[in-house]
C-alpha cells in the first residue's frame, strides 16, 4: 500500500510539474494572443478612419459646352457645342467625407467581443447548433464586416473615379490637341497679321506723304492759276492797248501824211534850206540807250517801244509839249554774234501814246539784220 501511495504521489508530482510547464506556456502565449488583439485593435481602429462611413450624395455636375464648330473668318452666331462633362458624376470630387472611426470605447469594447453577449453580459447561445453566437449585434465581426462591406463600396468609388479619370485624360489630351492647333494657326495669322499692318502702315506714310505732295501741288496751282489769270489780265490789257496803239498809229500815219504834204506845199515856195517846222531840224538827243521793244510786227514793219522817262523829255520836252521828231534810232540784242555785231535795224519814229513813254516807230528794211523782237533795246 506504502509502495502504491508513494507511485500516486510521484506521478501527482510529475503532473504537477507538467501543468506547471503547460501554464508557463500557456501564459506566454495569452500574454501574445493579448498583445496580438491590442494591435489588431488599434490597426482597426486606425483603418475605420480612413473608411467612409456613408457614400457622398448626388451633386449637379457643372455645364461645360464646348465649341466644337471648325475656326474660320465667317461669323456664327451659334456654333456647335457639345458637353465636355457628359455622364461626369460631380459626387465624386466631394472630400472629407465623414469616416467610421471606431475610435471610441463602446466599438473598442465590441471589437473586443468574440462573442455575442446579452444585457446581463452573458453570451447569447445560437437556437440553431446550440453554441454561443459570433457574429450580430454587439459582437466584434459585425463591426469587421461593416468595415469590409465600406471598404468594397469605397473600392468600387475609387474604381469610378479612376475611370473618370481616364476619360477625363482622353477628354484633356484631345483639348490639349485642339489648343496646341489652334496656337499653330494663331502663329501663323499673327505673323500674318504683324505683316499686313507693316502693310498697312508703310501705305499709311506712303498715303499721308502722297497727301502733302497733293497739297502742295494744289497750293502751287492756285498760285499758278492766279498768276495765269494775272498774266491773262495784262495780256488782254496789253492788247487792249496794242489795238489803241494800233489805231493812234494809223491816225498818226494819215496825220504824218497830210503834214508832210502841208510842209512839201509850204516850203516848196521857200528859197532857203528846210524851216524849223521840219522835225529833222530839232534837236536830237544824248547817245546811248534810250529804251526796249514792247511789241514788234515784222508783216507790217513798225514796232512799239518804251523809251525812259529822261529819252521822253529830251524829245518831246519835261512838260511832254512838244511834237515827237521823227528821229532814226538803232535797235541791238544784248548776246547776239554776228557779222553785225549786235545790231539788228534801224526804226524811224513815228508817233508817241499820249500820257505814256510808248512810241510807235516803223522798221527800216534796208537796215534789218533780222526780225525785231521783244526785249531789244534801243539806242541812239
Amino acid at each position: 500500500m506504502a509502495k502504491l501511495l508513494r507511485v500516486l504521489i510521484i506521478v501527482i508530482l510529475i503532473l504537477s510539474i507538467v501543468s506547471l510547464v503547460f501554464a508557463h506556456l500557456q501564459f506566454g502565449r495569452k500574454e501574445l494572443l493579448t498583445k496580438r488583439n491590442a494591435v489588431l485593435t488599434e490597426q482597426i481602429v486606425s483603418l475605420s478612419k480612413t473608411i467612409e462611413k456613408v457614400d457622398a450624395p448626388e451633386a449637379e455636375t457643372p455645364e461645360i459646352q464646348k465649341d466644337i464648330s471648325e475656326v474660320s473668318d465667317r461669323e456664327l452666331a451659334n456654333p456647335e457645342r457639345e458637353s465636355v462633362l457628359e455622364r461626369y458624376s460631380a459626387r465624386l470630387e466631394q472630400q472629407n467625407l465623414e469616416p467610421l472611426n471606431y475610435d471610441s470605447d463602446a466599438k473598442r469594447i465590441q471589437l473586443n467581443s468574440y462573442y455575442v453577449v446579452d444585457a446581463e453580459g452573458k453570451k447569447v447561445i445560437s437556437p440553431v447548433d446550440g453554441r454561443p453566437q459570433t457574429k450580430g449585434p454587439g459582437s466584434m465581426q459585425e463591426l469587421l464586416d461593416q468595415l469590409l462591406e465600406r471598404a468594397k463600396l469605397q473600392q468600387g468609388t475609387l474604381n469610378k473615379t479612376r475611370d473618370e479619370l481616364t476619360k477625363m485624360r482622353e477628354r484633356v489630351a484631345a483639348a490639349v490637341a485642339d489648343i496646341n492647333k489652334l496656337k499653330t494657326e494663331g502663329r501663323v495669322t499673327k505673323r500674318e497679321l504683324k505683316e499686313s499692318r507693316e502693310q498697312v502702315a508703310a501705305l499709311q506714310t506712303e498715303k499721308e506723304a502722297l497727301e502733302g505732295r497733293v497739297a502742295k501741288l494744289t497750293a502751287e496751282k492756285k498760285e499758278l492759276t492766279a498768276e495765269v489769270a494775272d498774266k491773262q489780265d495784262q495780256i488782254e490789257k496789253l492788247n487792249e492797248e496794242k489795238i489803241t496803239i494800233t489805231d493812234e498809229l494809223a491816225s498818226s500815219q494819215k496825220t504824218n501824211a497830210e503834214l508832210l504834204k502841208k510842209i512839201k506845199d509850204l516850203t516848196s515856195g521857200n528859197v532857203g534850206g528846210p524851216t524849223n517846222l521840219d522835225p529833222t531840224n530839232l534837236a536830237r538827243p544824248s547817245a546811248g540807250d534810250k529804251g526796249k521793244v514792247i511789241e514788234a510786227n515784222d508783216e507790217l514793219k513798225f514796232v512799239i517801244i518804251e523809251l525812259s522817262g529822261d529819252a521822253m523829255d529830251e524829245l518831246m520836252g519835261a512838260e511832254r509839249a512838244n511834237a515827237l521828231p521823227q528821229f532814226d534810232m538803232n535797235v541791238r540784242r544784248t548776246g547776239r554774234a554776228s557779222a553785225a555785231g549786235d545790231f539788228v535795224t534801224r526804226i524811224k519814229l513815228r508817233q508817241a501814246v499820249r500820257g505814256k513813254n510808248f512810241v510807235v516807230a516803223d522798221i527800216l528794211s534796208d537796215w534789218q539784220q533780222v526780225p525785231v523782237e521783244k526785249g531789244d533795246v534801243v539806242f541812239f
